[in-house]
């Protein structure tokens, strides 16, 4: 053990040194002043320092700090005199290990004094090393953790603060640290958030409370170096420890999740738009109504200035509709058709079935006849592809360069696929429209040819065969024009008929009893059928009831027509109790109920018919004893 002795009394230096000498293994240098031992410690390392507090150059405890300054790695036992103890506890306050009294000590409390000062000293500084690499571990955690941290006093003032936090709030750490938190929160930090009011409220009730904060989002702004974020903002009070009455505030990055949040919720309301397009493009057969509607609910997948709808036919492009833009220029595309060679865009999609998007339209290579005014500087088009062939294009147009982002196509793809099925149907339905229009038409031209055509021949024919009677037999020719007047009445009851198939709506503007009168007449005076017409006074009924009876009468009638071979038919129609019964008798073959076959003779449409308004239906019928057809209609079953 090497010892440094510093004593500036040759007497006191001798003891100490006689008492050191027998122990093995010591050796000690003597120096009798401060300035002398602090060279010996910077020439040389001790293992213990034997400091005198009464040197020629220093006394007290000034002695202790000077030496501890110049030999932080060496430990100091202070030597004092009796009347000196106070000193030396405040020797140890200031750093020393130890203090001995001169005329106390022995050889044995000396050398004991001197080891355990040395293992102190070694334990202390292996504390203080330890709590110098926990704090710079610590401090590079912070400094390197991407959550911001700050650390406020009881006073709230910044006392330490992270690199994070210079980077989200976009402030130099020399700015904030000792600056009170409360008053940056209404200057410096006031411009970073995007709700300055509510961070403040939160933060200054959480300080003067002294409690906890909920954890709750801060949207900081950008400018200059600092971008714009979003923060999960936490702090709590500090309880114990060199800052308690402090608080330590916590800010965690959550752009991420916000970013990815934003993106579902835009994704929900995309789906949302998508199924509410469906439901609306579906909801009409009729192709101009799907066109308008294809226009109006392009604004929810893709927010635009201005907008308009291609279709191809043939080589040539027509703009069907147009929305938004110059009205002028608009009438100007609605007018004409154009060879769609003349736009290369809509030939590059035509060819490629995807989408395109121009973020500056001037110097592209969109033709004038879409663009629906100079204005426009976006651009977005998609095709219109059903079964693998482009029918048309749906083309939107925004008024700022950029002004539709990367998820733009993509969205109105989707939505140009939605409008491609609508189309379709549209287009089928236009098409079995006319297909039935035409087949309608087909019908009445045989009608007008088997019944009426042929009617009004047989009658001019017995007319001409009249005349040729006349002046030879007037009784015969009488008979005959008595049969053409019949012909003819059956052929004008038939012409009204058909009117009346062609005008659906004429159905209900005429009563019950003349519709029958006018359709009963015109079948059975062709089949030798006698009709017997029993109608009461019956109430106007609602369309819908009207047309139904009429139909089930109708298809009643032409069952015995066809099937029953029926010399009369009686047909009653009386109100009832709120409503009306109908009963059609014929006195033909009747049928088999039971019998499989009675299906085919249009039974089920006249049940079917019956039940879409409330009506009961029954019939009652037995070989050789003819048919009853009775209808019961009231007003509460319907309704």
């Amino acid at each position: 053990m090497r010892i440094l002795l510093v004593e500036d009394n040759p007497g006191d230096a001798r003891l100490i040194q006689e008492m050191l000498r027998a122990t093995p293994d010591v050796s000690v240098r003597h120096v009798d002043t401060l300035m002398s031992a602090v060279q010996a410690a910077q020439a040389e390392t001790y293992d213990v320092i034997l400091l005198d507090l009464s040197l020629p150059d220093s006394t007290g405890v000034e002695t202790v700090l000077e030496m501890a300054s110049e030999a932080p790695d060496m430990p100091i036992v202070v030597l004092t005199g009796l009347d000196d103890e106070e000193r030396g506890i405040e020797a140890v306050q200031a750093g020393a290990q130890d203090y001995l009294v001169k005329s106390e000590i022995d050889s044995r409390l000396l050398l004991r004094a001197m080891r355990y000062a040395r293992e102190r000293y070694r334990v202390d500084e292996a504390l203080r090393r330890s709590e110098q690499e926990y704090r710079s571990l610590i401090d590079d955690v912070f400094d390197t953790s991407m959550v911001a941290v700050l650390i406020l006093d009881s006073d709230f003032t910044i006392v330490w603060m992270n690199e994070a936090t210079e980077i989200y709030f976009g402030v130099e750490r020399e700015e904030l640290i000792g600056e009170d938190k409360r008053n940056l929160i209404d200057s410096k930090l006031k411009c970073i958030f995007a709700d300055p009011d509510d961070y403040a409220a939160r933060l200054l009730n959480a300080y003067t409370e002294g409690t906890f904060t909920d954890r709750f989002e801060c949207h900081v702004l950008p400018e200059g170096e600092r971008q714009d974020r979003w923060l999960e903002h936490w702090s709590q009070p500090i309880r114990d420890g060199m800052f308690k009455g402090g608080r330590i505030e916590q800010y965690t990055d959550i752009t991420d999740r916000k970013v990815a949040e934003a993106a579902e919720q835009e994704q929900r309301r995309f789906a949302e738009a998508l199924r509410l397009t469906a439901e609306t493009l579906t909801s009409t057969l009729e192709l101009d109504d799907v066109l308008d509607r294809i226009l109006g609910n392009v604004e929810q997948v893709v927010p635009h200035d201005a907008a308009n709808i291609v279709l191809i036919q043939g080589d040539e492009m027509h703009v069907e509709r147009s929305r938004g833009g110059d009205v002028l220029k608009t009438q100007e595309l609605l007018r004409g058709h154009s060879p769609l060679l003349k736009t290369p865009i809509l030939k590059q999609m035509q060819t490629s079935k995807t989408p395109v998007m121009i973020d500056d339209l001037d110097g592209s290579s969109l033709h004038d006849l879409l663009r629906p005014s100079s204005e426009m500087r976006g651009y977005v088009g998609a095709p219109i592809v059903l079964l693998d062939e482009v029918i048309g294009f749906i083309n939107i147009f925004g008024q700022k360069r950029n002004m539709f982002d990367a998820e733009a196509p993509k969205r109105l793809s989707a939505f140009a696929s939605q409008a491609a099925v609508a189309l379709q149907n549209a287009r089928l339905f236009q098409r079995s429209q006319e297909l039935a229009t035409l087949q309608e038409r087909q019908r009445i031209a045989r009608e007008l040819h088997d019944a009426v055509s042929q009617t009004l021949f047989s009658s001019q024919t017995m007319a001409e065969a009249a005349l040729r009677q006349w002046s030879k037999n007037p009784e015969r020719a009488r008979s005959l024009f008595a049969d053409v007047h019949r012909m003819l009445s059956s052929a004008l009851a038939e012409m009204r008929i058909l009117l009346l198939e062609l005008r659906p709506a004429a159905l209900t503007q005429i009563g019950l009893k003349q519709l029958f009168e006018q359709y009963l007449q015109a079948t059975l005076s062709k089949q030798n059928i006698e009709l017997l017409l029993h109608m009461s006074d019956i109430p106007p009924l609602p369309p819908d009831v009207q047309i139904a009876l009429y139909r089930i009468v109708q298809e009643a009638v032409n069952n015995v027509t066809k099937h029953a071979k029926a010399k009369t038919i009686t047909v009653t129609a009386s109100p009832n109790s709120g409503g009306l019964q109908i009963v059609v008798q014929d006195d033909g073959e009747g049928f088999d109920l039971d019998d499989t076959k009675a299906t085919s003779l249009g039974l089920e449409i006249m049940r079917e018919r019956a039940g879409q308004i409330g009506a009961t239906l029954t019939i009652d019928s037995k070989r050789g004893q003819g048919t009853r057809v009775i209808v019961n209609w009231t007003e509460i079953q319907a309704h």
